[in-house]
């Protein structure tokens, strides 16, 4: 999951912040070019003539800030939270086999069990594909 996606493009807020915040960043190349520090990877700095200088001190630019990382803390939380509950899920799923494999006695990491369950595989979809197409 991106979390660029859990942030709405059109609520009015997040595109207040997001002018201030590229206000700012246009202002600082800018004022880098006019010293002479221009990065070279640096975008053309004169693309907007109406640049604003950012204020650090401006409490509406730490709110814009806040809330745009407050969106991808949170939208990386949940990320994790559904990658580790998947790889709980698959843990238990794998004991649960392993365990199932050990009470019966099958050795699960025999090759030739292996090629019976690969033919096995390989015969149930050839056959799921070609009832399909009917």
């Amino acid at each position: 999951m991106d979390p660029a996606e859990d942030i709405d493009l059109n609520d009015p807020e997040v595109q207040k912040a997001a002018t201030k915040i590229q206000a700012g960043f246009r202002g600082l190349k800018v004022r880098k070019e006019v010293k002479g520090q221009t990065h070279p990877a640096a975008p053309d700095a004169h693309e907007d003539d109406e640049i604003a200088a950012i204020d650090l001190t401006d409490p509406d630019l730490a709110d814009a800030a806040l809330k745009i990382q407050a969106g991808f803390r949170g939208a990386r939380a949940r990320k994790d939270k559904q990658k580790k509950e998947q790889e709980e899920a698959h843990d238990k799923k794998h004991n649960e086999v392993y365990a199932a494999a050990e009470e019966l006695d099958i050795d699960l990491d025999d090759p030739e069990l292996n090629k019976a369950a690969t033919k096995i595989q390989a015969t149930f979809r050839g056959h799921k594909q070609r009832a399909g197409n009917h």
